[in-house]
């Protein structure tokens, strides 16, 4: 037992969920022992577990100023910024840990989630490729790494760092969950559906597999068997949020909408920063009328994350429909700029433009809306409605002869049909 009675009663205290006791405790152990760096780190474990992320900050500045070179308080620090969203102060925690001590796994992992969050891509993957070699058997970071490859859409790069993994560990659920990720986004259907089932088979108290499954039947279009797939990943891990908003996402579509917002709400207390999630939940609550609600979860999503572009188109969109325009221009605007090649971004701009009747503006914007999808419908449309507004008759025609020729949906067919009798009466 450490000499620091009052850094083992902050232990005990933490063991018993007693946050209160333990800062008390470690307080106490930091006035009599100014020198043990352990109940720095503990109680800016205990300020972290609160949210208060300043604190934390503090207490982990003075720690390094009793020991400067302290490999493991640069890794809470670092940590800390992490979850503050804070990623260029978490770089500069983590990369002097590592230049502490170059062979510390966890450290170079941390290094290349920070380096992803600030869209690094390249650096993260060199931070795992050091991660790796300092620790071939560490099956997480081939799977961050495969992970990383995957959603850049590099399949066959993220295929081959899974296979060798599974060289290392043939029967780890997580590699062949991401094994057949890849394998379902490549088409190979049957494949991925073989890999997920032998997940269930051989570890069929692991909700990872149904989660997988899940995702197969609801690329297929299996609704209802996406949804019971997601339901037994729910029962075995009740405390994960991303099985309850699958379920909320699939009960959105079906138009259970009490149901799915009681589910996304039940999935933002466990994961309440999740910048996607918010945004999910906000959806739902606006279709459910509770607009003001709405409005504060896209306001906390784009907060959390400022890089989320369909977080800032989401907010613009509800601007929009309560005629805020100067606010929807701001956040559309922001939309594009993180992504040009959204065309709901440069769609949302042409609204306000358009509403505003400022048609050559708008029609520039539906144009780059139709460079991203030559046979988006809204832009089609409203273009020709600016075009019409304008006098340009012709080109009106054109626009609305293009939604009949790509077979759209009924919806816009019958709208273009109607604009087409109006404009040839003319």
């Amino acid at each position: 037992m450490s000499k620091n009675i009052h850094y083992e009663d902050g232990l005990v205290a933490l063991r018993r969920g007693d946050l209160d006791g333990a800062e008390q405790a470690f307080l106490k152990a930091i006035r009599v022992f100014p020198q043990d760096i352990y109940s720095y780190n503990k109680l800016a474990f205990v300020y972290n577990e609160r949210g208060m992320f300043d604190a934390a900050v503090n207490v982990l500045r003075q720690a390094l100023s009793v020991k400067p070179g302290d490999l493991f308080t640069h890794y809470i620090l670092g940590s800390t910024f992490l979850d503050q969203g804070n990623f260029r102060s978490a770089i500069q925690e983590f990369r002097k840990a590592v230049e502490i001590n170059g062979k510390d796994v966890y450290s170079w992992n941390s290094l290349a989630l920070a380096y992803k969050l600030c869209q690094e891509t390249d650096l993260a993957l060199e931070c795992l490729d050091k991660a790796i070699f300092i620790d071939p058997d560490d099956i997480y970071n081939y799977n961050s790494k495969a992970i990383m490859l995957f959603q850049q859409g590099l399949l066959e790069d993220a295929k081959f760092v899974i296979e060798q993994a599974l060289k290392r560990s043939p029967e780890n659920y997580l590699l062949m969950s991401s094994l057949g990720e890849i394998l379902l986004r490549e088409g190979d259907v049957s494949g991925a559906r073989r890999t997920f089932a032998g997940i269930i088979r051989n570890q069929p108290e692991l909700a990872i597999g149904y989660y997988s499954m899940g995702n197969l039947e609801l690329e297929e279009d299996q609704l209802d068997s996406a949804l019971e797939y997601y339901r037994k990943a729910e029962s075995l891990d009740p405390n994960a949020w991303k099985y309850k908003a699958a379920m909320a996402s699939i009960l959105l579509e079906k138009g259970d909408t009490d149901i799915a917002l009681a589910m996304y709400e039940a999935a933002v207390v466990i994961e309440p920063k999740n910048a996607i999630l918010l945004t999910d939940l906000a959806q739902c609550q606006k279709r459910k009328g509770l607009i003001l609600k709405a409005y504060e979860n896209l306001q906390k999503a784009t907060g959390l994350e400022s890089s989320y572009a369909f977080g800032h188109f989401a907010l613009g969109r509800l601007y929009l429909e309560q005629d805020l325009l100067e606010r929807a221009e701001e956040c559309f605007l922001k939309s594009a700029e993180l992504d040009d090649s959204d065309l709901y971004a440069h769609n949302g701009l042409g609204d306000v433009y358009r509403i505003q009747e400022k048609y050559r503006e708008a029609i520039l914007q539906y144009e780059r809306s139709l460079s991203v999808d030559e046979e988006d419908a809204h832009a089609l449309f409203h273009k020709g409605i600016c075009h019409r507004q304008l006098g340009e008759s012709s080109l009106a025609i054109e626009s609305m002869e293009s939604i009949l020729e790509i077979d759209e949906s009924a919806y816009w067919s019958e709208k273009a049909t109607e604009q087409l009798r109006l404009l040839r009466r003319r």
